[in-house]
């Protein structure tokens, strides 16, 4: 097994680790790459930097360089509608009923939700977990020896999911097992002792039957990539102001933006079309026309299923409608969305990534407002 998981802790700690670095953006270099992209004073671009950070919308200087904002051609009003991501927990505690964030966040309790509304999701086959919890009519891995009995006739590959997991942080894929030995994606093959040390820790996974993309998406990657669909429960009905197709590298498991390689898709909620490909560039992003590893055109093409999506999304949306503000994340797959997640509010980076606006448009900052939102 490799040396990083082997290293102290469990994956959920060390996938956590790796997460905050990508906040631990160096200030200099924001404002020196800054200065160099629009051929602006650094000594201008710092003070911007810091009025964008201690207003309103609270915008950090490693968005202000992801989002582009150093650029003077962006109008007054759009430079306005943009937002930092410390600004969500804010808005979604005044929005929603708080009392039902559990409801989203443990993930064997949306599992049982979605699964009595009939709606489609990857199947749980078991609950890996040392506690005490039990999970009702579900079958639950609390011993290495628990677990080789359960592998000894699983179908392979498995997906482990951490239960109170976000920002994909605490995930797995299992290859295979034997009497002896866990074999994981990645990181090799690991005794059913150590799994539990270095894998689970404290923590409780859901081990899943993998997602498979349908036959559009699979021409990019294998790893199940989802479209984020964010919601907003309106008096008029359902309004979904972005949809964002999170694309993973072909190396990684997971799709959330943090991990090197993956992409961002703008997605026109209505019609499904893709609207621009963004990828990770130094400190910014940058604006690709066809896939980094296939080449193959993305930009235009329309995702499959999507009358379904919106179906799906808007079956979502209504089982849980104490959540004003919420986000479904759905993978195509060839016989149509599958829900993976269910979020109580969404994150504002994504969708100001993918699109290169912001999310506070009129509209969307006039909802919130009616809501009595006062953090925006």
């Amino acid at each position: 097994m490799s040396q990083t998981a082997t290293a102290a802790g469990s994956i959920v700690q060390r996938d956590h680790a790796q997460w905050s670095k990508k906040l631990d953006a160096n200030a200099t270099a924001l404002i020196v790459h800054a200065a160099r992209k629009s051929g602006r004073n650094p000594a201008v671009i710092a003070m911007e930097m810091i009025r964008m950070k201690r207003g309103k919308a609270r915008i950090f200087f490693d968005e202000y360089v992801k989002f582009g904002l150093y650029d003077k051609a962006i109008q007054d009003a759009d430079r306005a509608a943009f937002v930092g991501a410390r600004v969500q927990n804010d808005v979604i505690h005044q929005c929603n009923d708080t009392s039902w964030f559990a409801v989203t966040e443990d993930k064997w309790l949306s599992s049982r939700v979605l699964g009595e509304d009939g709606l489609p999701q990857p199947e749980t086959l078991a609950v890996v977990d040392t506690g005490p919890r039990r999970y009702a009519g579900g079958r639950v891995l609390r011993t290495p020896e628990d677990l080789r009995a359960f592998l000894q006739d699983a179908e392979f590959p498995l997906f482990g999911k951490h239960n109170r997991g976000l920002m994909s942080v605490g995930v797995f894929m299992i290859e295979g097992a034997d009497e002896e030995m866990v074999y994981l994606r990645e990181k090799g093959g690991v005794t059913y002792a150590k799994f539990f040390e270095h894998v689970i820790g404290k923590d409780a996974f859901l081990l899943q039957k993998v997602v498979e993309n349908c036959a559009f998406i699979r021409q990019f990657t294998s790893a199940a990539a989802t479209i984020r669909m964010v919601s907003m429960l309106t008096d008029d009905g359902l309004f979904v102001p972005s949809a964002v197709l999170k694309l993973p590298s072909s190396r990684n498991l997971a799709d959330n933006f943090w991990r090197p390689g993956n992409l961002l898709c703008n997605i026109d909620p209505q019609t499904g079309e893709v609207l621009r490909l963004v990828a990770t560039d130094g400190p910014g992003l940058k604006e690709l026309d066809t896939h980094p590893e296939t080449d193959v055109p993305l930009v235009g093409e329309v995702l499959p299923h999507w009358d379904r999506v919106l179906e799906v999304n808007a079956r979502v949306t209504e089982l849980h409608t104490p959540l004003r503000y919420q986000s479904t994340d759905i993978c195509i797959t060839d016989d149509g969305p599958v829900v993976v997640e269910v979020n109580a509010g969404s994150s504002f980076s994504l969708p100001q990534y993918a699109s290169g606006t912001g999310f506070l448009t009129p509209k969307v900052r006039g909802i919130f407002h009616d809501w009595g939102v006062t953090a925006v």
